[in-house]
């Protein structure tokens, strides 16, 4: 157990939801891309514009957390940041729980009132000046807001019901230009359905659209999102991975992931998931973690969900090889705690691709910042997205890769 016990003692504190500062880098062994894309790489982007305005406020929607920055314009430094919960998680914690409960009218508007709430708040509190200064005010500011598809159509007040059912219909997934709270606000565009513009945000902020080099980038949350090509070709996919990735379990799923790959290392679980005696019935608590049977199930569902999805996205982009792949970027807070060795070990991400995965952290507010100053909805039409649902040996794989090995390829 002593073995098993260091592999907590390595985790240090953690925050309720990761904004990519890196400031934990020290504490953690693993790779950060925080250091190149945080603050903005000015000759990346380019010159900027003289219409724009000299500060940004940016915004990330999501499912569980609302996070945003107060950000400057001309060298994208964070002034200030705010986070909060996202209220819409009493009516469900995923975005299908929601589309189902959008179905009432009274439920569907009270969801944009409460997120158009945080929004305010949190614009009140980064506009106010810390230094006795004057604040920030709407005529010298810019809101620049990126969200899964979900998400921006409830805060528009848009139809939802749609999005939740075969074939998948959006009522609008242009780039949006509105006024919000006095603020000339912009909403990047979404991709698809299942692909909003959160995930766009991440396409800017690593600059995907315009490597040469192909990357893998995995958004782990309740829905799981894959990115993958560069700058000539690039596809997308969601994958439906459950709780086992919620951000608010973040940092048990994290610890919980490399316990599992230590257990399973011990002889002390199998690769079917099953716990050894005297385990199976009641589970096992190792540092205060308990570790049960319905857990590692779930643990399972979602990595073969993840893999799968990498399989099939590599598989119709036409790789050969998935050598072919320079760098994974592996975003949100999920991805930043995670264990790199134990996800291969387990078969979430391929083994040959652990030595060039980095954490991004929430990378979604550096895109937003980027789209803001130098928007380009373009992207979003180039990035081909697709559906697993009509892949018809995608149940196939996900069984198969349901085993706790490391990940390989299914004919």
């Amino acid at each position: 157990m002593k073995y098993i016990d260091k592999v907590l003692s390595k985790k240090g504190n953690k925050c309720r939801i990761c904004t990519g500062c890196g400031l934990c880098f020290s504490q953690r062994n693993m790779n950060v891309v925080s250091d190149f894309i945080l603050p903005g790489n000015m000759d990346e982007m380019g010159a900027c514009g003289q219409d724009m305005p000299p500060y940004f406020i940016v915004a990330d929607i999501g499912t569980t957390t609302i996070a945003m920055q107060l950000r400057r314009t001309k060298d994208g430094k964070v002034l200030q940041t705010y986070v909060q919960e996202n209220p819409q998680r009493i009516y469900g914690a995923d975005v299908l729980s929601r589309i189902e409960a959008s179905k009432d009218i009274v439920i569907k508007e009270t969801m944009q009132q409460v997120v158009k709430n945080v929004l305010l708040q949190g614009i009140n509190q980064l506009c106010i000046s810390k230094n006795g200064e004057e604040g920030i005010h709407a005529a010298n500011c810019k809101l620049v807001i990126a969200a899964n598809t979900t998400m921006v159509h409830i805060l528009m007040g848009y139809d939802v019901t749609g999005l939740g059912q075969f074939p998948f219909v959006t009522e609008n997934l242009e780039e949006i230009h509105t006024v919000l709270f006095g603020f000339e606000t912009l909403i990047l565009p979404g991709m698809s359905a299942f692909i909003g513009g959160d995930i766009l945000a991440d396409i800017v902020a690593l600059s995907m659209y315009n490597k040469s080099g192909i990357a893998l980038l995995v958004d782990l949350g309740t829905n799981g999102e894959i990115v993958l090509g560069n700058q000539n070709k690039m596809m997308a996919t969601s994958v439906a991975a459950g709780p086992a990735f919620e951000s608010e379990t973040e940092n048990f799923g994290t610890d919980m992931m490399a316990l599992v790959a230590c257990l399973l290392e011990k002889g002390m679980l199998d690769e079917t998931g099953l716990l050894c005696d005297p385990y199976f019935e009641e589970g096992i608590t190792i540092g205060g973690i308990r570790i049960t049977q319905p857990y590692i199930r779930s643990l399972q569902m979602a990595k073969a969900a993840i893999c799968t999805g990498i399989e099939i996205l590599a598989q119709k982009y036409g790789l050969q090889h998935l050598t072919e792949i320079d760098n994974v970027y592996l975003a949100g807070g999920m991805g930043y705690y995670l264990d790199v060795k134990a996800a291969a070990q387990i078969g979430l991400l391929p083994a040959c691709l652990a030595d060039k995965a980095f954490a991004v952290g929430n990378a979604v507010l550096e895109g937003a910042y980027r789209y803001g100053r130098a928007p380009k909805p373009e992207i979003a039409c180039k990035c081909e997205t697709y559906n697993m649902a009509k892949e018809h040996t995608f149940t196939e794989k996900y069984i198969a890769n349901m085993q706790l090995q490391p990940f390989t390829i299914t004919e």
